[in-house]
């Protein structure tokens, strides 16, 4: 692969009214909430559609109907080789990097295993570790959010699916952490080197300890349509994706749910209301999941085009942020206003089009079984004062802490 190919040119066709000088991967001081930081960009005179000059240089949307317009439109709008900043080869990350048709096969060999039947089948699990990880700090009256609950269950639960050690969650979650967060060129080139050693261990191992169900028996199992195993760098691109994927999002979306809940008794009250009660519940669940968008997607443009007046050029790279195109006053009443009862909730939190997140079906009963039994131990809950929040942005938001506080009596 020629280090150029995929490389943006020169910014020269984009015009001076469109620039913004907006990192996505940097926070000001003393903000502790990034979804607000993103958030801030449409209340003041940011173009709908602007580039920064940041990270490589990128366009940046922020309409909901351009955002779901570039997801669906793999043509103009490619997954593959995407990454700000450019940095070259990439993984192929399976099927998530690779555009329709070919992205078909390994999402439809993944797919059954993330059905709402499937899901399902997997909730007594999530539920029973949901208990074991409240049990030692409920009588505590205090716990950090993130180190002792989001980053350990939903992290637990995909290490358990992939089959793979659950005693290394912090080795993993630090491999993670570097890959959605890093900007620099060759600390990001060592982690990718890292993780893929990691996923070629584990599918050696597994292949001489085949399991029944676990996503890594199931890639070693598969066949093409003509019978054959697939390639072992395919498996090693399709392991690669689940990996980062299965160890960042959840965790993070979670922390920013929990963070708002901490600060609302009325939504607390609401939530504790409808534990018993799946439709409300799923509802609200639908909305804390709006309006805690962690996900800023990146494309990559295949050809020269104008999208809605403006020209851009092949391999310019561009931003989707989920959480703005989720606070559009054209497509939700009242955007900011958290409304656990909203009826017609056309979210993008888990993207539209053909890379829908295809772990979404999880993601939300890990969130549901986690709010029922959370609230039915710890009804109310605060943000621990004076503790300092740190938070992170890239192409997922969240915090790296998250001290919570209640009564124990």
């Amino acid at each position: 692969m020629s280090s150029a190919h995929y490389a943006p040119g020169p910014a020269d066709h984009v015009p001076p009214e469109l620039v913004r000088d907006f990192d996505i991967f940097s926070l000001p001081a003393g903000v502790e909430d990034p979804i607000a930081h993103w958030a801030a960009l449409v209340d003041g005179d940011t173009p709908p559609i602007f580039y920064t000059p940041r990270n490589g240089g990128h366009w940046v949307l922020l309409d909901y109907e351009h955002i779901r317009e570039a997801y669906r439109d793999h043509a103009r709008f490619s997954t593959y080789q995407t990454p700000v900043p450019p940095i070259e080869p990439y993984p192929v990350m399976q099927p998530q990097g690779v555009d329709p048709p070919e992205h078909k096969r390994f999402r439809s060999l993944l797919a059954p295993l993330f059905t709402p039947a499937a899901i399902a089948r997997m909730e007594n699990g999530i539920r029973r570790r949901a208990r074991e990880l409240i049990a030692p700090f409920a009588g505590r009256g205090r716990c950090d959010f993130v180190r002792e609950f989001s980053a350990v269950l939903p992290t637990g639960m995909f290490l358990h699916l992939m089959g793979m050690p659950e005693e290394r969650l912090a080795e993993f979650h630090a491999l993670s952490d570097v890959f959605m967060r890093s900007n620099d060129e060759a600390v990001r080139a060592a982690n990718i080197a890292d993780i893929y050693a990691v996923i070629d261990d584990h599918l050696a191992w597994r292949a001489t300890h085949p399991g029944d169900t676990d996503l890594a028996s199931v890639l070693l199992g598969a066949r093409d349509e003509h019978g054959q195993p697939f390639p072992h760098q395919d498996l090693l691109n399709c392991g690669f994706l689940l990996f980062v994927a299965g160890l960042d999002t959840v965790t993070s979306t979670m922390t920013c749910i929990w963070r708002f809940l901490a600060t609302d008794e009325t939504a607390r009250h609401h939530l504790r209301a409808s534990l018993a009660n799946r439709e409300r519940l799923s509802a609200a669940t639908e909305e804390l999941l709006r309006i805690n968008a962690v996900a800023n997607l990146y494309r990559r443009v295949q050809q020269d085009l104008a999208f809605h007046g403006v020209r851009m050029r092949r391999n310019d790279r561009v931003v989707l942020p989920n959480s703005i195109a989720n606070r559009n006053a054209r497509v939700f009443a009242n955007p900011t206003t958290i409304d656990l009862e909203r009826e017609v909730n056309t979210h993008m939190t888990f993207g539209v089009g053909p890379h829908r997140c295809i772990g979404a079906h999880l993601a939300k009963a890990e969130i549901m079984v986690s709010l029922q039994e959370w609230l039915a131990r710890i009804p109310d809950f605060r943000l621990e004062p004076g503790v300092r929040i740190e938070a992170y942005t890239g192409p997922v938001m969240g915090m790296r802490n998250l001290p919570l506080r209640w009564s124990n009596s």
